[in-house]
């Protein structure tokens, strides 16, 4: 337990491995996906056999397993393949070069990812630091030469894994290149297979025809866990993470039970769940998880939730929601929509002081608003004084959304928490 002494330190310790309850934890055995893991290990047996590899599309909700499971076959594709390559001579052997990279990590300010950023991605991985590309000026046909060029210094097969590969969106044109690379001529001594992973049902059905057929090759659909399923990885986790004494199977059907509900079947976050009970626990030395400590963990899980909601609106919606903040915090909400407006000229004003950005018309500022209202983050209601009276609609946060998130949310962001000027914003 360390120096009894620190600060960091708590009295008891409930949690034996905290590697098992990580995000990028790769567990020896995947539980509950035996079609997904049969139909992809399909997918990889040509690379096995020296074949020329497939493409596949991996789709489901967050926490289904897409990532797990990919990663557990790379890792059992790469030691089987080392073992067999062990027992053959060197012009027998089959290479593989494994490039993973996640499309989210290339979104630029405008919450957009391109083809051409996903491509300098792929160049930067293969090159050593020192040597490598930025994500501006060159000509986007100049980086695909590049990546190509860097792709074909490889030898055998090259499989790319592109996670929340709906993030490129509609600028798809590696999306078509890639799997067919060599027929295309852009490769001659390797050949390339291309795994796509996406969150987004939608963006599977929105895909061109003719990039469909290149990747779509093989299509593998991850369901959501149900309750029973839930139960079975986070006891399984359990028993590898916790001590003996520090749950009860009480706890496990509890926690699998709110994943269950509150997140569409997520493993992610019933582990998530269980790990935080378990560090409330330790922090209130307590000598086992209790049921409070699994709805603490629960409401705290929602609260980070509900900042990272806010953290992936794009710029215009989070100007807005700084502005009803402002509103809140003079405690002038319900805000009619002109005096939204306001504050929120103010706050693009004082985020874009070089004039680079104008604040929208107030009509430009409602239709962002509205998505607000729908995503769950602004209430709006409307006032209807008669006919002599009047029509108009203010606005408020949810109950869900405080000025506090938001902040957070900006910080999340790497945004500053700028005061803005208040004279004539609530008139």
């Amino acid at each position: 337990m360390g120096d009894p002494d620190s600060i960091f330190a708590d009295d008891v310790e409930l949690i034996e491995d905290a590697e098992v309850l990580e995000e990028d934890y790769t567990p020896d055995k995947i539980l509950c996906r035996n079609d997904a893991l049969s139909d992809f290990t399909d997918v990889l047996k040509p690379i096995y056999k020296g074949r020329p590899p497939q493409n596949a599309f991996l789709y489901g909700d967050t926490g289904v397993g897409k990532t797990a499971v990919t990663k557990h076959l790379r890792n059992k594709l790469v030691n089987d393949i080392e073992q067999k390559n062990a027992d053959l001579s060197a012009d027998e052997r089959v290479t593989l070069n494994i490039i993973w990279i996640n499309c989210e990590n290339f979104t630029t300010g405008d919450h957009k990812t391109s083809s051409y950023q996903v491509a300098v991605g792929i160049v930067n991985r293969l090159r050593e630091q020192g040597n490598r590309i930025t994500g501006t000026g060159y000509a986007p046909q100049d980086v695909y030469d590049i990546m190509y060029s860097e792709l074909d210094a490889l030898d055998g097969t090259v499989l790319i894994i592109l996670d929340e590969v709906d993030k490129i969106g509609d600028d798809d044109t590696l999306l078509y290149e890639l799997p067919r690379s060599r027929d295309m001529g852009y490769l001659e001594n390797v050949r390339v297979g291309v795994i796509g992973i996406s969150n987004d049902y939608t963006f599977r059905k929105n895909l061109s025809p003719k990039v469909k057929d290149s990747l779509c090759e093989t299509e593998i659909k991850f369901a959501p866990y149900d309750a029973t399923e839930l139960t079975q990885i986070l006891m399984r986790r359990a028993e590898l993470a916790l001590y003996d004494s520090a749950y009860s199977r009480g706890i496990i059907d509890l926690a699998s039970s709110l994943a269950y509900k509150e997140a569409s079947g997520s493993a992610r976050r019933a582990i998530r769940l269980l790990r935080g009970s378990a560090e409330i626990a330790e922090g209130e030395g307590a000598e086992q998880i209790a049921e409070s400590h699994v709805r603490k963990a629960d409401k705290k899980i929602e609260y980070g939730n509900i900042v990272e909601s806010i953290a992936d609106q794009d710029d215009e919606k989070l100007y807005i929601l700084k502005a009803i903040a402002h509103l809140d915090l003079l405690n002038k909400t319900p805000a009619r929509t002109r005096t939204v407006h306001r504050a929120y000229s103010r706050v693009v004003q004082g985020y874009n002081e070089d004039g680079a950005k104008d604040p929208l018309t107030q009509r430009g500022m409602f239709n962002h608003l509205s998505k607000l209202v729908m995503f769950g983050f602004v209430n709006t209601i409307d006032r209807n004084k008669g006919a002599g009276g009047g029509q108009w609609n203010e606005h408020e946060f949810s109950d869900d959304v405080d000025p506090a998130k938001v902040k957070e949310a900006y910080e999340e962001r790497g945004l500053n928490w700028k005061s803005i000027k208040t004279r004539g914003v609530d008139r």
